[in-house]
C-alpha cells in the first residue's frame, strides 16, 4: 500500500475546499433564484390588488421606474376599468 505524501494531502484538501465552494456557490445561487421568484410573486400580488406601480417600486426598491415596467402588464385590469369609469361619469 502506497503512503500518502503530504502533496498528496495538500492536494486532497484543495480539491474538498473546491467542492464546498461549488456547493456553498450552488446554494446561494438557488436562494436567489427563491428570493426573486418571491419578490417577483409580491410585486404580482400588490399589482393584481390594485397597487399603483410607483408603490410597487418603492415597496421592491427599485431605484428605476423601468424596473417596476415589467409588472405593468398585469395592471391591464386596471386600465380596464379606469376606461369604464369614464364612460360612466358622463
Amino acid at each position: 500500500m502506497k503512503k500518502s505524501t503530504p502533496y498528496g494531502r495538500k492536494k486532497a484538501r484543495e480539491q474538498v475546499a473546491k467542492a464546498n465552494q461549488v456547493k456553498h456557490d450552488l446554494t446561494l445561487a438557488r436562494f436567489k433564484e427563491q428570493l426573486h421568484d418571491i419578490r417577483h410573486s409580491a410585486a404580482s400580488a400588490m399589482i393584481n390588488a390594485g397597487v399603483d406601480l410607483y408603490t410597487v417600486g418603492a415597496v421592491l426598491g427599485h431605484k428605476s421606474h423601468a424596473s417596476t415596467q415589467r409588472y405593468s402588464h398585469l395592471a391591464t385590469d386596471r386600465l380596464s376599468e379606469a376606461i369604464a369609469k369614464i364612460g360612466n361619469a358622463a
